[in-house]
This record gives structure tokens, sequence and C-alpha cells, in this order.
């Protein structure tokens, strides 16, 4: 569920250039037909068509396909003399297969814009650019051009906003081909890179995720992307030397309620003594030392374990949101073949992150609706082969994906746990869960999943009916049946860990555009107001005289969650969304659908570090320990809310202040 990634990519993409001061020159309106292809993992997923009609008019179309999912629009723009947007108009579907009708136009000095998710109007000052909701990537053709004629590169954005470009670096490829580099920052938590020809065009964008690029230049994509990435890197390496305290003597807190994660209990006046990177001394008394410490007031607050995301995808941009949430661990369920050194990054502090502990290897096979990453095969011993180099990498675990033959999973799970690898993932297309776990899978990604058990074997999930199916049915499902009780014991009896990523479903079942997104709707007032504006995009478009159906299934979802709580099914909180602000939000889900908090904490932490076989070191507060803390200013126990109110974050022992880390990425603090 890689959806949150590609819209904010899009979305940077086409919002990053929206506004303007001055023009240097008079505009140039000329522009030559260009095409695009667009590559979802390394596979060609889609296009984009960018011309210029005999109306002088704009026109694009632009669709991919991601697993069944993806845009599809077309798009009319015209521009003034100046340069800048007097009429739109998009049309087609969203990523989730919505209806989108956009529309933005000047009228009598007047700017108006409409979208299934969005209206305003404002006075129009011939200088700003409108940027749509549901724009497609051909648009920021316009807005480069746009940005590059002003005297300081930035520009006034449409409904709010300014942008500007930090940088631009020239670079020959193959000795042949001139381009640039283009930074970007004003629009997203960090900087935006584009590629630009020499003239002015969008040229493309590359990572092992998402490639958007001129058509014809498709084999130099793979000199762009680290070229891309190395100076992302170094923008976030400056960062992270910027927003850590490295203590040069050891750090007392004193004072603080400590929460006891083995016991699901929070112990009051408690000090803890951090030696480097690990915790030295607990004590119910002051601790005496022979020179002074730092010390940390924990009156009023509460000490627990840093938290864990048991299901990201992570990015090297993630990763400070991850610690100013408090989650200093993550599970990563599927990655670029990248992500080895992103791991070792992280867990040695040279880039803001937390610990990737551990880094599960994706595995599909080949097809239409094939994963965007990790190994693609075509048989077994493809897979065998895949399990083999994953194991030399470092990898603890396997995750299954939706196109996988149902016949392939025993061998590949024998060979994974042959080699002391856990095995986990979505449910392959015609097959069920039970049939899964009789199989061999050790975990279960998404709750979906499991509701998809008591509906047929018959059901293409590699398709979005993985999701409309169990929205339009799992409101039915009766617990008190035997086949439903069965299927719980079995796993409890094969000791089957489930990742519910609950929350996920709340958004895509119960909202529709125009509302925000509910598990997000706690903080969009915090995030930078364009970012914010994603958040009202709506979920899976719900049929008509449906949407009590739909809203009854994700509660049905949720009550599944404390099914398996009470009958003592391993659970572990999963996001598969944005970093740290989606944790929160699993873990409120979890006390709503009636796991108490104190559990649900243990939870997110000393069960987590179980499950992913680092209990020896991490999710509970113990000497010798590593120094993984975070310190929250309440009460988490008793009001699970408070999670979101972190104050300190500490990871191997270096100091995070969460509001300084909020501020550097236009975030503001929980109030």
């Amino acid at each position: 569920m890689k959806k949150s990634l590609i819209f904010v990519l899009v979305s940077s993409i086409v919002t990053i250039f929206s506004c303007q001061k001055e023009t240097k020159e008079p505009f140039d309106l000329s522009y030559d037909d260009l095409e695009y292809n667009i590559y979802m993992g390394g596979k060609l997923a889609g296009y984009q068509k960018s011309t210029m009609g005999d109306d002088g008019n704009y026109y694009y179309t632009y669709e991919f396909n991601d697993r069944g999912r993806g845009p599809k629009l077309n798009e009319k723009i015209s521009l003034n003399d100046n340069g800048v947007i007097v009429s739109q108009k998009i049309s087609g579907h969203s990523y989730l297969k919505d209806t989108v009708n956009e529309v933005f136009k000047i009228k009598n000095g007047i700017a108006k814009w409409k979208s299934s998710s969005e209206q305003g109007e404002t006075k129009f000052d011939d200088n700003s650019f409108f940027s749509a909701i549901n724009s497609s990537i051909g648009a920021s053709d316009l807005l480069i051009r746009k940005l590059l004629a002003t005297v300081n590169k930035e520009v006034q954005m449409l409904p709010s906003g300014t942008v500007k470009i930090t940088s631009m670096d020239h670079h020959r490829i193959n000795d042949s081909i001139d381009l640039r580099l283009v930074e970007f920052k004003g629009q997203s938590f960090t900087p935006s890179y584009l590629w630009i020809d020499t003239n002015d065009r969008f040229f493309g964008y590359a990572s092992p995720w998402f490639t958007c690029i001129q058509k014809g230049y498709d084999s130099i994509a793979k000199q762009l992307e680290p070229i891309q990435k190395q100076k992302g890197k170094q923008y976030l390496k400056n960062l992270s030397e910027s927003l850590v305290e490295i203590p040069s003597k050891k750090v007392l807190i004193k004072n603080v309620k400590m929460f006891d994660a083995d016991a699901g209990v929070s112990i009051p006046n408690m000090f803890v003594l951090i030696n480097k990177d690990r915790i030295e001394k607990i004590s119910k008394t002051e601790i005496q030392l022979d020179n002074d410490p730092y010390v940390i007031d924990g009156m009023g607050k509460m000490l627990l374990p840093g938290l864990f995301d048991m299901h990201t995808h992570i990015s090297d941009t993630d990763g400070l949101m991850h610690l100013a949430a408090g989650v200093t661990s993550v599970r990563d369920l599927g990655n670029s073949a990248d992500l080895p050194e992103l791991k070792q990054n992280f867990d040695k502090n040279k880039l803001l992150g937390p610990r990737i502990v551990v880094m599960s290897g994706f595995i599909d096979k080949a097809g239409p609706y094939a994963a965007p990453t990790g190994a693609i095969i075509n048989n077994l011993e493809e897979g065998f082969t895949a399990i083999d180099e994953y194991n030399k990498n470092g990898y603890k675990q396997i995750k299954l994906y939706s196109s996988i033959e149902p016949e392939w999973v025993k061998p590949l799970a024998d060979k994974a746990h042959s080699l002391g690898m856990r095995v986990s993932g979505h449910i392959p297309a015609y097959m069920i869960a039970e049939q899964a776990v009789n199989n061999g899978y050790d975990e279960i990604q998404h709750a979906n999943m499991l509701a998809l058990n008591f509906l047929s074997d018959t059901i293409d999930t590699r398709q979005p009916l993985r999701f409309t199916m169990v929205a339009e049915h799992t409101h039915k499902l009766d617990f008190d049946s035997e086949r439903f009780k069965e299927f719980i014991k079995l796993l409890k009896d094969k000791k089957v860990v489930i990742d519910p990523t609950i929350s996920i479903f709340d958004g895509m079942f119960t909202t529709k555009a125009g509302e925000a997104n509910p598990s997000f709707s706690k903080i969009l007032n915090r995030l930078p107001l364009d970012v914010q504006r994603g958040f009202y995009s709506g979920g899976l478009p719900i049929p008509d005289g449906k949407e009590d159906d739909y809203k009854a299934s994700y509660n049905k979802l949720l009550a599944m969650v404390n099914e398996l709580y009470k009958n003592e099914v391993t659970i572990v909180p999963g996001t598969d969304a944005m970093a740290g602000f989606g944790l929160h939000t699993e873990l409120e889900n979890y006390v709503k659908a009636g796991i108490p908090a104190s559990q649900v904490l243990k939870i997110a932490t000393a069960v987590s570090a179980k499950v992913a076989g680092v209990a020896n070191d991490l999710g509970t507060i113990e000497e010798g320990k590593l120094a993984d803390l975070i310190l929250v200013d309440g009460n988490p126990t008793h009001k699970i809310s408070d999670i979101r109110k972190v104050v300190l974050t500490i990871k191997d022992g270096n100091i995070y202040t969460p509001e300084s880390l909020y501020d550097a990425i236009g975030v503001s603090t929980f109030k």
C-alpha cells in the first residue's frame, strides 16, 4: 500500500512550482509536444502526454496502473500573457477510481476553484499560480517555466503558500545530454527534486518506486536516480547534525512515572540513569553520582520505551517524523534494493531516523498486478534464489504478495523457514487466510485479508476487489459462527501474528471527497496547508446507498481487532501510512476497539520487540538495555491520545526534541 508515497510524489511535483513574483521578461507561451513514460518499480506502468492545441490551450493526458489502482486524467489549461493559469479543467478518475471533476477559472478579477474535495475563491493578483488537487504531472511544465521566469525564483500559490527554488545543479549525462537537477522548498515536509532540460521543460523524476521520464530517454533514468538521491541525502545529513544533542555525560531522568511494558503498569517517582547508549540504573530513590549528570526533570510526565511501527515502507525523509512522534524502531515490509544502506544510516545515526529492526524481502509473481518493488519472480526456483539473496543481505523476513501462485506458498515458506526467516504477507489471489496459515504463514498483513477469509477464494485480490468486497460484505460477518471461532483458534494455535493496519480502512471505507481523512483529522491543522489538502480527497468510490454498509464494515473490522485480542492472538501495530502520526492513530483505534490503553502500549513496545526478535535490547525499560525512550506529557495509560504529546525522544542515548524536529519540516507541535 504505497498509495501515500505516490500521492505525495505526484502532488509535490505538481504543487511545488506554484507561485510567482515579478517576471524578468515577457513570458514565452510557445510549447512543443512531449510524451513521458511512467514506471512503477522499474516496470512500464503508464504515460503522460503534453500538447498545445491550435486554440492556444495546453492539453494533458495522464494515466498509470499500480496493481489495479491509479489515476486517469484529462486536463485543459489556459494561461494569460503573464504565464499564470486563468482556467483549468480536469476530469477522469483518481488513484482509487473515484470521479474527478475539478475546475479553476478567473472571472471579474476573482479566482474561483471547485473540486469534489474543496472549493474557494479569492481576489486574483495576476501573479499567483493555482495548484490543483488532481493535476497531471504535465501541468508542472507550465509551473516550472513560470517559476524560472521570476527574478528570485520564488512564487506565490493559490490557495496558499510560497515555494522557492533553493538550488539548481547542472549535469551532463552520457557526455551529450545537459540537464539541471532542481531543488524546491515550501510545499512539502522536505525539499523535492526534479530534472529539467535546456528548454526549461520538465524532463523527469527518478526513484525506485515511481519514475516519470521523457519518452526516448528511458534508459538514463537509472543514471539520474543516484544523483537525485545523493542530493536529498546531503540535505538530510545536514539537517540531522543540527537537530540531535549528544550528551557528553550521563543522563539522569528523575521523578518520572515509568511504564513497565512487561506488566502493562506505570510506576511513580522513578529515577533512570543513562550511560551513553545504555540504561545503566533504575531506582525508586535518588541516584547518587560523583559527577553532575545531564538532568531531565520528569515530574508530571511518563517515561516509556520507544514505540514500534511494525508496518512501514520507510524512506529517508520519514525518519525525522518517526522520531518526533516517539517511534524509535520500525519494521520495513517491502522496499527498494537500497534498504540495507538506509538501515545502516539510521542505525548508526548518520541520518535522523528510527532503527530498522527488521527488513522484510518483498516477493511477488510477475504479471500485470505485480508489486512495484522487490523480487518479481516467474517460477519457484527464482523465488528460492530471491530468498537466499535476501537472507544473505540481512533480511529476517519474507513478505509474499498478491500475485503469488497459491501452490507456491508452502515451498517458499519452507525455504524461508529453513533459513530461520519468518513468512508474512497479503493472502495471494484465489487463496484464503486459513489456507495460507496452514501452508506456512507466520503473520498476516492487513485486517481486510482476514475478512476475505469468509467471502470466497474466487476473488481476484490482486485488484481493488480486496477492498471493495470487504467494504460491501464484512458488516454481515458473524463472530459467533463456528467458522469464525475455528479460524481464530487456528490463528492462536499456530501462533500467527496479525498486523491489522486498521486505521487505513477508516479513511478508505468511511469518507468521501471533501471530508477529512479521519486517521489524520486531529493533526491536519498542524501540517503545511498544501499537505493538508491531500487529506480531503476521500477513499473508495462508495456506491449510492452503500454508505452505511461501508461504515458498518469498517466498524466490524475494528471489532475483529478486539476479537483477536480477547482470544490471545498476537497483534502488532503497523500503519502503512504517514510516518509517526499514523502510529498514534493506530494505537487510538485499538483502544476504540476495546483494548485497554495499558495493553495497547504494551503491544506497541514489549510485544513488538518480541515479535521483531529484539526483546533482549529493546521494548522495555530495564538496566542494560538500549536507551531508546520517550518522555510524554500526560498519562497515555489512562488517556491513549496523550501518546501524541511526546516532549523528548531518546534513541541510542542521543536526545531529540520533537518541537525542534517538527519545526524543521513546517509542522507545529501539539497543543
